[in-house]
């Protein structure tokens, strides 16, 4: 397990998901044929080296209580319109009962503490990650630097169309936060979320993987057999899964595909209500806590 400390290591990279964007109410509407997915491009040689002295440190270590986590949400949308990205509060409102619901007695509660709302077609329609370095491309530097507010325990969102992007959503990894706070938090496609037009995609569950990554979560299938999301008690896992085909074993490494984690690839398909204690994965809970409290530690002793 690789210990990664956001306020001691509590947020960390649930995983960026990339999909086809629907469309809005002045551009052509886009098919949603499929997705890819950016943190593949992320690799444990990104992560701070004092990440492998903190697993001894830290293991086992989790915050008592649960962890408060302000989300400051930044609407960026094409016109004034919903089709066109102004989302009602009503679905903001949703978005963050889902995430207290999956994250609920896992240590972190959410809650929103600012709504700001920008037009801005460029920002709208060509934000998104560089596919050569996985970060922002210049027009979501923009965006972000322009909009952001909070210090490093905000969870800043910005919902927007994703329009020339295959990207359904992407994150920021918590050890990235030192150097580029501006940056930091999470950026979504408006139409994922609750009451959007992208059917079997829009439960919110997509936020809630971003939201993972944001707190210092790999994909499960992170270097396939041989390294997985660095949690011990995740089965290692080759590829990602699609449909969530029960059984899958991918690895010879003992136990089946963990199909049901939300970092696995398409686990916000199916509803969760059936899984059981044992499937909620103590590990990745503990990761979160310690990538959510890494932050303040950068910031308060400079230890990487």
């Amino acid at each position: 397990m690789v210990v990664l400390n956001r306020l001691f290591a509590a947020a960390a990279a649930l995983g960026t998901v990339y999909a086809m964007p629907a469309g809005n109410s002045t551009l052509k509407a886009r098919v949603f044929d499929g997705f890819t997915c950016g943190s593949d491009k992320v690799t444990v040689a990104g992560m701070p080296s004092a990440n492998e002295t903190l697993i001894a440190q830290n293991a086992g270590v989790m915050a008592e209580g649960d962890n408060m986590i302000e989300v400051r949400w930044n609407v960026i949308s094409n016109d004034d319109t919903v089709q066109g990205g102004n989302i009602p509060d009503s679905t903001i409102s949703s978005s963050i009962d889902v995430l207290n619901r999956e994250f609920g007695g896992k240590g972190f509660v959410f809650r929103a503490v600012n709504t700001d709302r920008k037009v801005n077609p460029d920002w709208y329609q060509y934000v998104d990650i560089d596919s050569n370095t996985g970060r922002d491309n210049s027009y979501a530097q923009q965006m972000k630097e322009t909009t952001r507010g909070g210090g490093p325990a905000t969870l800043n969102i910005w919902s927007t169309g994703l329009v020339n992007s295959a990207a359904a959503g992407y994150a920021t990894f918590p050890w990235w936060y030192n150097q580029t706070p501006q940056l930091d938090g999470v950026v979504i496609q408006f139409n994922t979320l609750p009451g959007g037009t992208l059917t079997g995609y829009n439960t919110g569950k997509i936020l809630v993987h971003e939201v993972g990554h944001w707190l210092g979560l790999f994909h499960t299938f992170q270097d396939g057999c041989y390294g997985g999301d660095y949690v011990d008690d995740t089965p290692a896992e080759a590829s990602a899964a699609s449909g969530c085909p029960t059984g899958r074993d991918t690895c010879a490494q003992p136990g089946a595909d963990p199909i049901w984690n939300h970092m696995v690839g398409l686990p916000w398909l199916l509803p969760r209500e059936d899984i059981t204690d044992s499937e909620q994965i103590s590990g990745l809970l503990q990761r979160c806590l310690q990538g959510y409290f890494h932050k303040w530690c950068v910031l308060a002793f400079d230890i990487f």
